[in-house]
């Protein structure tokens, strides 16, 4: 007999919206735009759209008002943020104790561990919506000048190792 795992709960939502989106690489239909990201999407297969583009289309901004810590936390505190990259910080923070995102009490200890949360999910949306992207480009940035110039192609075409060795060679 197989077992079925169990998702967890960051699973299962992308599940769910995998099934609405009738396929598991979702994209924007937008032209041009080349947003994946589940949690950014919206709509239902065919019509999926990333949260900018649809906002756009029905009149409304395509910044939104973050919350770091959560409306419970801090209500007051809002950061502007594009709402292609609100829309993961949002879905991290459902994976949060629930404890610590309502803090029905304002425990200042669940305000700081909102904060802790808050910028562990700052981190992971530059480190997958940024560099992540950046890194994969310079890779095959790398690729093509091997191809062009050969391996140590920056001595072929004179630029310097800006990130090499620094102080005193052995």
């Amino acid at each position: 007999m197989s077992k079925t795992p169990l998702l967890s709960d960051a699973e299962a939502r992308a599940e769910a919206a995998y099934e609405r989106f009738g396929t598991r690489k979702p994209h924007c239909t937008a032209p041009g735009c080349t947003e994946a990201d589940w949690r950014s999407l919206t709509g239902s297969y065919p019509d999926i759209k990333c949260y900018e583009h649809r906002a756009a289309e029905q009149g409304r901004s395509p910044t939104e008002r973050q919350h770091p810590a959560g409306r419970a936390n801090d209500p007051q505190l809002e950061v502007p943020m594009p709402g292609n990259h609100h829309r993961p910080m949002d879905d991290y923070k459902a994976d949060w104790p629930e404890k610590t995102r309502l803090n029905p009490e304002g425990s200042p200890a669940l305000r700081a561990a909102a904060y802790v949360h808050a910028a562990w999910d700052w981190l992971r949306v530059i480190g997958e919506r940024l560099l992540a992207p950046v890194a994969a480009w310079l890779e095959a940035l790398e690729e093509r000048m091997c191809e062009l110039h050969g391996p140590r192609w920056w001595e072929a075409i004179g630029l310097p190792d800006l990130l090499g060795r620094r102080g005193c060679e052995p």
